[in-house]
């Protein structure tokens, strides 16, 4: 098994190599410990610092993944970005509707649930609720 600070090491070469954002966080996260393991791991929390420092002073460093997004985001006509952005203000009305109709169904689910609860109840025979009639 590997050690934690072995896990940090492979986390944060993964992030240089991919071009993504570093931070001490980012790091812990993606090596699956838990956070302020970093701490205990001076010299490697010092080269987490450090990169984090070249984002903080040029945000044009954030790496190769990000500035593809861009160029894809770029590439997108107006209209087409209007339409999709119509398309998603209706799919966003459409799910607040079937949110709404959710929530009823689950109250009704609810209501029976209850109903048949009270039915079980009433009719059980060994059931102190039930008085005998015959007598």
């Amino acid at each position: 098994m590997a050690t934690v600070a072995t896990k940090l090491e492979n986390a944060f070469k993964a992030l240089l190599k991919e071009g993504k954002k570093i931070s001490p966080y980012a790091v812990e996260r993606r090596a699956g410990v838990s956070n302020g393991s970093l701490k205990n791991h001076i010299v490697l929390l010092e080269k987490v610092l450090a990169e984090k420092e070249k984002y903080a002073t040029d945000p044009t460093n954030v790496g190769v993944v990000k500035a593809e997004a861009n160029k894809a985001k770029a590439k997108v006509s107006k209209d087409k970005y209007q339409e999709i952005l119509d398309k998603n203000e209706k799919l966003r009305a459409e799910n607040e509707q079937f949110k709404g109709e959710l929530k009823e169904m689950a109250d009704k689910v609810a209501q029976m649930t209850w109903e048949l609860h009270r039915y079980k109840t009433k009719t059980r025979k060994d059931s102190t609720n039930v008085h005998n009639l015959k007598a």
